[in-house]
């Protein structure tokens, strides 16, 4: 319980540094230390933990079984709304928040040893999904123009994915050097939730009932498919329960912000991802309690 305070109170710390004259770019240094220091020091550390057993695959594969599923509910959804609205919703629904906000979650509410699982989780899907699916909806919504090039260069050059290449091929760093590494691994949850809470972004006209459709896709009905999923797919229980929990994380900032620069429906984005990472404070503990009681 303290520790889910710590992450409130985290994310409170955030949004009150809104009122102080803070740099105009002191959100984006913060991201930037996460990036390039904070997330390629806790993989170093994690994902030589990692064993691509069948539950590891499962949780690589969840989160791309879940994208035209996603996709397919939104364009049925959105059939009488604008463009911008379809094209807001099929950036910011499939694409969760999996690292910023579901490193600290899950550490949370499943412990150290849940890591991996969400590395594997956000570096093979969700960040996979950004650098192509992503791309592709602003594309085809925007410039109507696709350059693979472009993917490819910013897949091969994000810091945390070129990390991840590396422990997955050297495995465990020196163990004189895992201390210092610790140390930098352990500046990745206090940063990203002020850094969360620094870009909330709340209020706007919004269209109330596509919004409350949209969060009801994002944070119970995703985790409901993954759960399923999963649970069929022989999953070991923490690998499910990791699984799950990240398929039910908020929309990505990242993905809110592509959309808002877009002209995507910047209200209804920036709303998805505020109050979402608000509600889902409530909603992925009782997912938590829920898959307690059934293990």
């Amino acid at each position: 319980m303290e520790q889910f305070i710590f992450i409130i109170a985290l994310l409170a710390i955030g949004v009150l540094l809104q009122k102080t004259p803070a740099p105009a770019d002191f959100s984006k240094s913060l991201n930037f230390f996460i990036i390039y220091i904070s997330l390629p020091a806790t993989i170093l550390i994690q994902i030589p933990k990692v064993h691509f057993d069948s539950s590891a695959m499962s949780l690589i594969l969840i989160p791309w079984l879940l994208l035209p599923m996603v996709v397919g509910i939104v364009l049925w959804m959105t059939k009488h709304q604008p463009t911008h609205v379809r094209a807001a919703l099929l950036l910011v629904l499939p694409l969760g928040n999996t690292s910023f906000v579901g490193i600290p979650i899950i550490h949370t509410l499943l412990g150290e040893e849940a890591i991996p699982y969400v590395l594997m989780y956000d570096q093979f899907g969700t960040f996979l999904m950004l650098s192509l699916y992503g791309t592709a909806v602003v594309a085809r919504y925007e410039s109507g123009f696709f350059n693979v090039r472009e993917i490819v260069q910013k897949l091969v050059l994000f810091p945390p994915f070129g990390f991840l290449v590396f422990g997955l091929i050297f495995g465990a760093m020196p163990e004189k050097s895992i201390p210092y590494i610790t140390l930098l691994s352990s500046t990745l949850v206090p940063l990203a939730l002020v850094s969360v809470g620094y870009s909330l972004r709340l209020g706007g006209e919004l269209d109330y009932g596509i919004f409350s459709k949209a969060l009801i896709i994002k944070l119970i009905i995703m985790p409901l498919i993954a759960f399923g999923g999963l649970l069929a797919m022989g999953t070991d229980p923490l690998a499910l329960k990791t699984g799950v929990l990240e398929s039910g994380m908020p929309s990505m900032i990242t993905a809110g912000a592509l959309a808002i620069a877009s002209g995507f429906a910047p209200a209804l984005s920036a709303a998805l991802v505020g109050y979402g990472i608000i509600i889902s404070l409530v909603t992925l503990p009782i997912i938590v309690y829920v898959m307690e009681r059934v293990f």
